[in-house]
């Protein structure tokens, strides 16, 4: 996959008739945030992640981890995805640094891939993995041609990556870092399969930009790596009026479980590689099919 205004335009011009057709109520647009539905009840500084994305059949983590103050130690999933972010983030400043001191992308390509195991070293004793280089190098080198691709086409830098957005008038966290940013479009990426809440994650952020910026984000994209990180696959996304209305509910029911305390005990199957396995006792039933839930939270 290459990354360039002509790809997203192939990728997004279905979305502008899904647009045309929906628009986007002023009601559930951020900048709306003091009136119903927007207006948290309370303002918790939840992440987007714990809102809109069910890790947990019965959100038993977000009470572990919210209201017993528990952390789990990190699994290999969640290093893996730990890795292919760090991997994304430096491939953008690596690709950014060179175009202004006026390589061409064919040199910048050339230059970074050729220093792509220096780079993937840094990346995983960054993220705490050492042992993942292999994956890191791969990552890198796969986003150093997306973001030439982008440098290629435009002339100018890569997106803005882990972009800080306050999204405290929403009851979000005040530092939330959406993965990058393009023009109008928040970008995430995730490691693994495709989950069907990611839509709604998408609208989150979009919600909290247009609330801190007052800016309308209608499109989001998944950038889906593979588990090798030998594929990216790009997902474009509408943040439609269900998007939205998704990410509230979502938002709403976790500040309903944090503000009542309750234990809303174990599920009765867990989602395959919830690090809080060995925390959530009693143990709920063994889990089964699905990817990793470490790889999903990347």
């Amino acid at each position: 996959m290459m990354l360039s205004p002509s790809s997203l335009g192939r990728l997004l011009r279905r979305l502008h008739a899904v647009r045309s057709r929906d628009p986007v109520p002023e009601e559930l647009r951020g900048w709306s945030w003091w009136s119903p539905p927007l207006r948290p009840r309370a303002h918790l500084g939840l992440g987007v992640g714990e809102a809109a994305i069910r890790w947990c059949p019965s959100r038993r983590d977000l009470h572990l981890r919210r209201v017993r103050g528990l952390e789990p130690q990190p699994t290999q999933a969640m290093l893996r995805g730990r890795v292919v972010h760090g991997a994304f983030r430096r491939s953008a400043l690596d690709v950014a640094r060179l175009h202004v001191l006026g390589r061409d992308p064919p040199g910048i390509v050339a230059e970074l891939v050729a220093s792509a195991g220096d780079a993937a070293r840094a990346i995983a004793e960054e993220a705490g993995a050492l042992g993942l280089e292999e994956l890191a190098a791969r990552a890198y080198t796969r986003f150093v041609f997306l973001w030439s691709g982008w440098v290629e086409e435009t002339g100018q830098p890569p997106w803005y990556t882990e972009y800080v957005v306050d999204g405290s008038l929403l009851g979000l966290s005040p530092r939330l870092r959406v993965d990058a940013l393009g023009v109008g479009i928040v970008v995430e990426v995730k490691l693994g399969a495709w989950r069907d809440d990611y839509p709604a994650a998408l609208a989150g952020y979009a919600l909290a930009l247009e609330a801190s910026h007052e800016i309308p984000v209608d499109y989001g994209l998944v950038l889906l790596v593979s588990r090798d990180a030998s594929r990216i696959e790009p997902r474009p996304v509408y943040l439609g009026a269900d998007e939205r209305i998704a990410f509230i509910e979502a938002r709403d029911e976790a500040i309903e479980l944090l503000l009542s305390g309750q234990d809303p005990g174990a599920p009765s199957e867990c989602t395959r590689g919830c690090p809080f396995a060995r925390l959530c006792a009693p143990a709920a039933a063994p889990a089964r099919g699905g990817e990793a839930l470490g790889e999903a939270l990347a």
